[in-house]
């Protein structure tokens, strides 16, 4: 009844394909709340080394925060984009692999994106349904203000329905909220969908933070808009993959092209049918496809300016 739900999240993406490390992963714990705690065992969020941390986290977790090798990217996301990269790391720095209680200096230094894209991996290897999801999270658990973040929703076979959970950090190991990060209450989670309608509406009672200083608030959550849609396409796109029409001209797009993405929106507010809907949307909007980064838009400026100067 529900295999059309959650049949298109075992498939793999460029992002998801663990490659020779599948079979790394099949001995990892099947308990998810388990599995979810040993992946946050291999991840050090770079903020973590950009502020002073506090003593709990040091001798509950990481380690001395002074012994990460200066020489190492104080943020590594941009050398570990995919899963089997980040696991090539993981073992490199550590032969034993997926264990716990690793030190700073044996866990790989990434974001929330990253810590998403690997926990879908490893449930996909391991034949559970998983899908990564863009937006933004209560962290405060007061319900008003909201961070961009990324977290995955799994299918539960057993309970037959998405299960909310986050794998980035140790906020909830203690239950001081009475629940646990990996089985997150859907009011945690504003999805970029309806961060977006609700700015669009002026419906929007919650406070967004994002971590670009100075971005606009509805264009960075155009930026999530996408990401997640992406990511419901099986399809987990790197922060600076954006769609190309809207490079460097966000704030020139139509009312119609702002109407298009309402629409899109909308569609997203039932995530189990997006995937469904490729077909046509690649006909009507392929545009939403054609994708950009910013090294690929330095490449695109100097050909542009070349083509015309000759």
């Amino acid at each position: 009844m529900y295999e059309t739900i959650y049949l298109p999240y075992l498939e793999t993406s460029v992002y998801t394909f663990l490659g020779a490390y599948r079979e790394c992963v099949a001995s990892l714990p099947d308990d998810v709340p388990a599995l979810g705690r040993l992946v946050c065992d291999q991840l050090t969020h770079p903020t973590l080394l950009y502020t002073p941390p506090s003593a709990y986290l040091e001798d509950t977790y990481f380690g001395k925060f002074a012994s990460y090798p200066k020489e190492r990217f104080k943020d590594e996301d941009e050398l570990f984009v995919t899963a089997a990269a980040m696991a090539a790391e993981i073992f490199r720095l550590d032969e034993n692999g997926f264990v716990s209680g690793k030190d700073v200096t044996k866990r790989i230094t990434v974001s929330c994106r990253h810590a998403s894209v690997l926990f879908s991996a490893i449930l996909k290897a391991k034949g559970i349904p998983c899908r990564s999801r863009a937006g933004f999270l209560d962290f405060g658990n007061d319900g008003t203000d909201y961070v961009e973040h990324w977290v995955n929703e799994y299918w539960s076979f057993s309970e037959d329905r998405w299960i909310l959970v986050d794998v980035d950090g140790y906020y909830e190991y203690e239950r001081r909220f009475g629940y646990s990060q990996f089985d997150l209450p859907r009011r945690k989670f504003l999805t970029a969908s309806d961060a977006w309608l609700g700015m669009r509406n002026n419906t929007l009672t919650e406070k967004l933070e994002l971590y670009t200083a100075g971005q606009d608030i509805l264009e960075g959550v155009c930026g999530y808009l996408f990401m997640d849609f992406h990511s419901l396409m099986n399809n987990e796109i790197f922060y600076s993959h954006q769609p190309k029409y809207l490079r460097d001209r966000f704030r020139l797009l139509s009312r119609e092209e702002l109407r298009e993405l309402d629409e899109l929106a909308l569609l997203m507010q039932n995530p189990d049918t997006v995937i469904y809907q490729k077909p046509d949307l690649m006909k009507r909007h392929e545009e939403f496809f054609i994708l950009t980064n910013s090294s690929m838009n330095e490449i695109c400026d100097f050909y542009d300016f070349s083509l015309q100067d000759g």
